[in-house]
């Protein structure tokens, strides 16, 4: 059963990993796929050879995975029969959960430099770890994180002196 419906289809987009447990259609980008009972894996190509015999995890739908699915297709038809686009609201909530994870990496960036003791994580291992690079690492928080973090969970950052020694250290 192909996804033709446009509703479906972004969620398809969106959520690859729904595909298979509601259209029966296996992502392209499987490489390999595990093989029961065999102990290791196999190639698409090896599993088509094999036939029905190999138990097909992607057909295997779970109730949650359909109830996450048809949620989903249900918000983006509801938004569709208020006159909306589903494409576009769509394209503004995965960019709502954008800003959600850069405010995420921020804080934990914040968090990493400013509230750990005795010594700060390094801009280079945080860069590592955020995919940021050691300028953007320097630049990513303010003095509204700090706070932030502190009234959250009522730390209180490291000393002043011990910032300025990490900074210039």
């Amino acid at each position: 059963m192909p996804v033709t419906d446009l509703c479906e289809v972004i969620v398809a987009v969106l959520y690859p990993h729904l595909v298979p447990a509601v259209t029966g259609i296996r992502p392209a980008a499987t490489a390999l796929i595990p093989v029961s009972g065999a102990g290791g894996l196999t190639s698409p190509a090896s599993e088509d050879a094999a036939g029905d015999d190999l138990p097909d995890a992607y057909a295997a739908i779970t109730s949650a995975q359909r109830a996450q699915w048809d949620r989903i297709v249900g918000e983006l038809t509801a938004v569709r029969a208020w006159g909306e686009d589903p494409l576009l609201h769509a394209l503004e909530a995965s960019c709502r959960r954008r800003d959600e994870i850069d405010e995420d990496i921020r804080l934990l960036i914040t968090l990493g430099r400013e509230f750990v003791s005795p010594r700060p994580y390094d801009y280079a291992t945080l860069a590592r770890a955020s995919g940021l690079t050691q300028y953007l690492v320097r630049k990513a928080y303010g003095a509204q994180d700090i706070e932030c973090i502190r009234h959250v969970t009522g730390l209180n950052p490291r000393k002043a002196s011990d910032v300025q020694a990490t900074v210039s250290g």
